[in-house]
């Protein structure tokens, strides 16, 4: 149900913003994107100060990674905003499937990023998740995500794994 919801929205701010750059979509949505050079293992976080949602991302990663972390970071403003306000997001694990926070935050970042039908035509060529991550400029771990989420939505994909949890915490 969840992941009906994330795809659904999703979809519905790609279509408003006429974009899939999550930085671009946060700036349309009101969200201050700043960045940090003075970060060493923290990739991101999310937060509200004085009813200001903000991003911050360190500014030391490369553009495709802040932009990945940047979409995560929308997932917790689209899903679980009333806990930014006790306490931020800080994101040292992009990737932690170990809360439930977390891997819905990945959820909003797969689907935000990666468009089905890119996904579905590169499977149906044969293309294994390895191959798709590289055409699609992307991380095999996202990949990975999309595609469980693509398969719950009831595209049959044969997929082996579940995505692991420590992934992109390099």
């Amino acid at each position: 149900m969840i992941a009906d919801y994330i795809y659904n929205k999703t979809q519905s701010i790609v279509k408003g913003c006429e974009t899939r750059d999550p930085i671009k979509i946060a700036k349309e949505l009101g969200i201050m994107v700043t960045f940090c050079d003075s970060w060493k293992s923290l990739k991101g976080l999310y937060t509200i100060i004085k009813r200001q949602r903000v991003i911050i991302l360190n500014s030391n990663l490369p553009e495709q990674k802040q932009k990945v972390i940047c979409a995560h970071e929308l997932g917790h403003d689209m899903l679980h905003r009333h806990l930014a306000t006790q306490s931020p997001f800080k994101e040292f694990l992009i990737y932690n499937m170990t809360s439930r926070a977390e891997y819905q935050a990945n959820m909003v970042a797969a689907d935000l990023l990666l468009d089905d039908e890119d996904v579905q035509r590169l499977m149906l060529e044969g293309c294994d998740p390895v191959d798709i991550a590289a055409e699609l400029e992307t991380d095999i771990n996202l990949i990975g995500i999309k595609l469980w989420n693509m398969n719950y939505r009831g595209h049959g994909f044969n997929l082996c794994d579940r995505p692991r949890g420590d992934f992109l915490g390099r």
